[in-house]
């Protein structure tokens, strides 16, 4: 019933400018065939009103033909902006993260190309989610840190160096954050020191080296501080020869992922 509503709707706005003509048409033919009492004169108004209602017919169908082909211009330069606009949005797309799916890349109507442009919305929207996941610093909270130093300093005090990945400043930055921290519990922490030999993988956690993984010491504390506090961390102890005193713990912050 829509469908048929607005074909109809659409029929009237075609025809609706020629109703009037024609009913001025039909009044004046009438009158032409009744009033005028000769024949060559009825002929006369007769012909006359034909003439003139083939002028205005024809006059008001070039009318429309103006306006539509004036419609169809203005349509063709929409669809061609909005074009531009999916080209822009495209072009930034692509300086973010990849997205999961694919948007259409062309479209012949404006509403296409409306949806065109929300799905390329909603697909920036999901890439910048992405990009500010990932530009989130890795970091432990104020609250976390007080009962993490806190719970520390029953221990006592113990050397811990703290290293990081070369060149990269969320890494570093996290880094200094744990050495303050276990300043602040009233361990010997030092650094934070770049350290090439130790690049590996990206890892969220923390990675705990000791000379030796059979005295753990410290380092089973740090790990069961990690633990409680929820502080992510790479599982294990690992051996380095490059710490020369067994009682030091390395711990050592990669890549973010």
């Amino acid at each position: 019933m829509p469908a048929q509503l607005t074909e109809w709707v659409d029929a009237a706005a075609r025809w609706g400018p020629g109703i009037p003509v024609a009913i001025v048409f039909a009044i004046a033919l009438v009158e032409a065939v009744v009033l005028p009492r000769r024949a060559w004169a009825k002929g006369a108004w007769v012909v006359a009103v034909l003439a003139c209602g083939g002028l205005a017919g024809a006059d008001l169908h070039l009318q429309q033909q103006r306006s539509q082909t004036a419609s169809q211009s203005a349509t063709g330069d929409e669809i061609a902006a909005l074009q531009g606009l999916w080209g822009q949005w495209d072009a930034v797309s692509r300086t973010l993260p990849p997205a999961s799916e694919s948007s259409p890349a062309s479209f012949d109507t404006i509403q296409d190309a409306l949806v065109s442009l929300s799905i390329q919305v909603a697909q920036i929207d999901r890439q910048i989610a992405v990009l500010r996941a990932q530009s989130k610093g890795r970091s432990i909270d104020d609250e976390t840190a007080a009962k993490l130093a806190d719970y520390l300093r029953q221990f006592g005090s113990f050397p811990v160096l703290v290293s990081c990945v070369p060149n990269d400043v969320e890494a570093y930055g996290y880094a200094n954050q744990l050495v303050n921290l276990l300043r602040a519990a009233g361990w010997d922490a030092h650094g934070p020191e770049m350290s090439a030999i130790r690049p590996g993988a990206a890892a969220m956690g923390v990675s705990v080296f000791v000379r030796d993984p059979h005295s753990p010491g410290a380092a089973k504390i740090l790990l069961d501080a990690f633990t409680r506090f929820n502080i992510p961390f790479q599982s294990g102890i690992a051996a380095s020869e490059a710490i020369l005193d067994a009682a030091t713990v390395e711990l050592f912050v990669a890549k973010k992922p």
